[in-house]
């Protein structure tokens, strides 16, 4: 009832909540927008991303395979899959930090709800990610693993995934835009936390004693969530539960936020 009440008397937080739904054909076709502005005149457009990410994954996957001395038909997927989740994540949080200042002459103009410019950078790079998905479709066919049931798992693992992504964007847009040199603490915190999280490396090879390492890692969960249904294995418990539990921290913090700072962000600009 209290929780009711609270976002009862905040038009602001309501407004944030309701702008995915109202202001839909605004940032999907703005989204849509900007994919197509970065590749004018290109012949292949996004698709040069998917050759990129496809050529690095097959010939770190074959090399890595080969270091670890693990079978290429098991350590290539588990890292191609890892790999094109990890693309989104780490792309979408470090676009957060400038969304803000990247949309600054539309925030001064017209007043939308700040969540409406979130939402255009994370519909641009989930573009990107279908497009990046067609690796995965290609490792699953040509890596005999094929279409399971557990794909059904992948439907509310992207949907949290996504909804994760939303709520940490809208809190490094605001502190970001604020603090400008967060942008590049955030850029190295993600180039760092890769290697701790288990992409071109496999969680199996990690010792017990070190298991803390993965066991506190967010990015770990957010990637077993959708990398597990498409290895035909369904995720465990306790991804969901600590991705549900991320969700909910990081909700008061966006909700304090935007209640908070969201008149003062184009002065901020």
């Amino acid at each position: 009832m209290k929780s009711y009440k609270f976002l009862n008397s905040s038009p602001e937080i309501m407004d944030e909540i309701t702008a995915i739904v109202k202001y839909f054909p605004m940032w999907s076709l703005l989204g849509w927008y900007d994919i197509k502005q970065k590749y004018r005149r290109s012949l292949i457009g996004p698709f040069w991303i998917t050759i990129s990410s496809g050529i690095m994954i097959g010939t770190i996957g074959l090399m890595f395979s080969k270091i670890f001395k693990s079978p290429v038909g098991e350590f290539l997927p588990y890292f191609a899959m890892g790999q094109i989740v990890w693309l989104l994540i780490s792309q979408q949080l470090n676009d957060a930090c400038t969304t803000f200042i990247q949309y600054q002459s539309v925030i001064k103009q017209i007043s939308v709800p700040l969540s409406v410019h979130v939402f255009r950078k994370l519909w641009h790079n989930l573009i990107l990610f279908l497009h990046n998905f067609l690796i995965v479709i290609i490792v699953l066919i040509f890596g005999g693993i094929g279409f399971t049931a557990e794909l059904l798992y992948l439907i509310p693992a992207v949907i949290l995934i996504v909804t994760l992504l939303f709520l940490l964007s809208v809190i490094l847009g605001i502190v970001c835009t604020r603090f400008r040199d967060i942008t590049q603490i955030v850029s190295v915190f993600l180039q760092l936390i890769y290697f701790f999280t288990p992409i071109f490396w496999m969680k199996k090879t990690l010792s017990s004693k070190y298991s803390w390492v993965t066991d506190f890692n967010p990015f770990f969960h957010m990637i077993e969530l959708v990398r597990s249904p498409l290895l035909g294995v369904a995720p465990a418990a306790y991804h969901w539960i600590y991705i549900l539990i991320c969700i909910t921290g990081a909700a008061v913090i966006a909700f304090f936020f935007m209640k908070r700072f969201q008149n003062r962000v184009p002065y901020w600009l």
